[in-house]
């Protein structure tokens, strides 16, 4: 009998939150049409594909989708869903690795803001507006154009500014010049309430500490202004090259006087990457490429010591450009007017800011030659690695001075595992990739967040993105959206009341320089509400309310 009446309890229950969320949606809906912004839903021709993820791997449905064309149009949006207490999150370019551009999760409301692409530059001060539904490709022609302006930030024209920036933003340029949310100086901002405000180091200064590192957890930012700089008169592109096919020992070597050239403090007008991947041999290739922002004899000062301490007889080459061709010359063409691409594929990432082991380095190498070149160990997937040289301008700022925290990594390691554009991808990807890691490191020292992994645990994430900077996320989070109206599956999470920024009460920020004197002095310039679809569920400003599945339900 209690068996019989717990089961009419549990599916009352249920009943009731599935007719709730129908009766959210509608309403949603309603108030979306009443604001005449547009707006699609999963009755619509176009939602399939307006819902695909840049990243296949995953497919989720929101709520809907809506497009506003100002930044007036978003705080209309923000309190529909307000409203319904439905999860909101924005959409730059969609490019996050794990689809939190479409929430990560089923039901959520996503805020398209590509209509949103003004671009101005102030002449006098070098300080650009911009708003964040501009791809990178269509910020760094509008600078070149608007005074040959430059910032810092990735290589791929069809990433979003907006997610770019708000994670962290590196590029080759970024050992010069920072990150891009490095350049940040202030941002316009929609918050859970709706209103709109500008948070900079003057204003609203602890959210934007918040944003430079996590924006997308505190409000929708219709727009970053950043303190740009002269474009580098002249830009070396090079590359270090073997011929020959590469050894165990030999790759061990060349991970180790890579990894020597790195923690020797080189120039950072110097960028250096090594791109990895099987031969198809057995073995593995290895190949250096990067930019230098300088003269040709100064690049052969930089450059020496990198290719003199290298095993084997690899080739330099080396090209001249001016700052816009240097950047197509890796890019490609920088106009995004193509239909954007896609892929399949799982990927992870680690920051490294102490010198690994020849012990490590071999573990690695014997992992990618053995497992790696295994078509039944990586079911088939085509795997990369990228060593990026980190540090330089990146480290000048205090790990503590915002709320991007690994300031002092030497190198950045990505781990890319992808199966094609439209093929499933296999089970036994998750845990080559994963064991592409572990073979390399037990205990990452952190992560980089814009490489996103959804595999991750909370207390991983917290710690890897985070570091010590998480506890005081939590605390603003909880100033500025404590019903989490900004969610999804790595969203910052509201702090308990009682609890303060750091576990003694304070805020401090550590006593390396601050973001804007390690600027000044390197010179430069200025939770979720689940759709429900055959399971009910609510889950709800981190508070399990209830989760009852009807296919699996066992009494």
């Amino acid at each position: 009998m209690i068996v019989s009446t717990t089961f009419v309890l549990l599916l009352a229950t249920c009943q009731t939150f599935a007719n709730n969320l129908v009766s959210r949606q509608a309403n949603l809906n309603s108030c979306l049409s009443t604001a005449g912004i547009t707006t699609v839903v999963a009755s619509d021709p176009s939602y399939a594909n307006a819902s695909l993820a840049y990243n296949r791997r995953f497919q989720y449905s929101p709520a809907a989708i809506v497009y506003p064309s100002t930044p007036e149009a978003v705080q209309t949006v923000v309190q529909c869903a307000s409203g319904q207490s439905i999860p909101v999150v924005a959409r730059s370019g969609g490019h996050s690795y794990a689809a939190f551009g479409l929430g990560g999760q089923n039901g959520a409301l996503v805020i398209d803001v590509s209509q949103m692409k003004a671009i101005t530059v102030d002449a006098p001060t070098g300080i650009a507006h911009v708003q964040t539904g501009n791809r990178l490709g269509e910020l760094a022609e509008a600078l070149w154009n608007q005074g040959q302006r430059a910032l810092p930030h990735g290589t791929c024209p069809y990433v979003g500014t907006g997610g770019h920036a708000s994670f962290g933003g590196y590029g080759l340029f970024s050992r010069t010049a920072g990150l891009l949310l490095d350049r940040v100086v202030s941002a316009d901002i929609v918050l859970a309430n709706g209103t709109s405000l500008t948070a900079s180091n003057s204003s609203n200064a602890d959210l934007f500490w918040a944003i430079q590192g996590a924006a997308p957890s505190f409000g929708i930012v219709t727009a970053f202004s950043y303190a740009t700089l002269a474009a580098p008169v002249n830009t070396i592109n090079w590359q270090i090259a073997y011929t020959s096919q590469i050894s165990k020992v030999q790759a061990v070597s060349i991970l180790s006087a890579y990894q020597t050239f790195a923690f020797s403090n080189p120039p950072n007008a110097l960028s250096v990457l090594l791109f990895i991947s099987p031969d198809g041999k057995g073995s593995i290739s290895m190949g250096f490429s990067g930019s230098f922002y300088g003269t040709e004899e100064d690049f052969t000062t930089a450059i020496t010591p990198l290719k003199n301490g290298l095993p084997g007889a690899p080739t330099l080459t080396s090209n001249s450009f001016n700052w816009i061709d240097g950047m197509t010359a890796i890019d490609g063409p920088l106009a995004t007017t193509q239909p954007d691409t896609h892929d399949t594929f799982f990927a992870k990432s680690i920051l490294i800011n102490s010198q690994m082991s020849n012990d490590s380095w071999t573990s690695w190498v014997n992992y990618m030659t053995t497992t790696g070149a295994s078509s039944s160990g990586t079911g088939g997937l085509a795997w990369w690695a990228q060593i990026d040289l980190y540090g330089g301008a990146i480290s000048s700022i205090a790990s503590g001075a915002t709320a991007y925290s690994p300031r002092d990594a030497v190198l950045n390691i990505q781990f890319y595992g992808p199966s094609g554009q439209d093929t499933p991808f296999p089970a036994v990807g998750i845990t080559f990739m994963n064991g592409l890691v572990s073979s390399l490191t037990a205990d990452p020292y952190a992560a980089y967040s814009n490489y996103a992994d959804p595999t991750l645990t909370a207390d991983q994430w917290h710690k890897l993105y985070f570091g010590s900077n998480y506890r005081r996320l939590t605390v603003i989070k909880r100033d500025v959206d404590s019903n989490n109206l900004f969610s999804f599956p790595q969203s910052i999470e509201v702090a308990a009341d009682g609890v303060t920024a750091t576990a003694s009460g304070s805020q401090s920020t550590g006593t390396a320089p601050s973001k804007s004197s390690a600027l000044a002095s390197a010179r430069l310039w200025p939770s979720s509400l689940l759709w429900a679809s055959g399971t009910a569920a609510l889950i709800y400003g981190g508070s399990t309310l209830i989760f009852y599945n009807f296919l699996k339900l066992h009494i």
